[in-house]
């Protein structure tokens, strides 16, 4: 796949759109900041290779109340609707901004594997939605290659601007604690 980065960037960019499932910790630590932990899966549909699926995966992603010195932890794992479409990725979060129950994390590729393997040292933008306790959503940019990413790794944008989608199950806990 790697004479293809453009098709896999949109085929990427759709899988983490959908990506979402259970929820992994809750968001209710002490002190001052914000913080965003879940976990959700969504489908999508695939005309090519059929139904695909994603799993994100937030693992304690916190930042000061401001967004300043951002840590935790993002992983996708997902397929296009087949096992030669599958990848996961995985690392860092560089960026957090939290605006009330949405969020916008944006993490760095310390893993890429699959149809991913291109984008590692790369990085992508993903939005998550506390709907409780309606279904949780969704949403995500364009996967990066390193070069373009690290121009604006640590600058989010506006999650209420995200084109968030419903997550199928599973939910995320966000905390905007300022």
């Amino acid at each position: 796949m790697r004479s293809y980065p453009k098709l896999m960037a949109a085929a990427l960019s759709l899988a983490a759109a959908v990506g979402g499932g259970v929820v992994a910790s809750s968001a209710a630590a002490e002190g001052p900041g914000d913080l965003v932990a879940g976990s959700a899966v969504n489908g999508f549909p695939n005309p090519v290779t059929g139904p695909g699926s994603t799993r994100l995966t937030v693992e304690g992603a916190r930042s000061g109340p401001a967004g300043e010195n951002p840590s935790g932890f993002v992983n996708a794992v997902g397929s296009f609707g087949s096992p030669m479409t599958a990848f996961e990725l995985e690392g860092p979060v560089t960026c957090l901004r939290v605006e009330g129950n949405k969020a916008a994390i944006k993490y760095r590729f310390a893993k890429a594997t699959g149809v991913a393997e291109p984008f590692k040292g790369g990085g992508i933008e993903v939005f998550v939605e506390d709907n409780s306790p309606q279904p949780d959503a969704n949403a995500s940019g364009e996967p990066q290659f390193a070069a373009q990413f690290n121009e604006h790794a640590t600058q989010c944008d506006d999650p209420n601007l995200a084109p968030f989608s419903p997550v199928r199950e599973g939910g995320y806990n966000v905390a905007d604690r300022d």
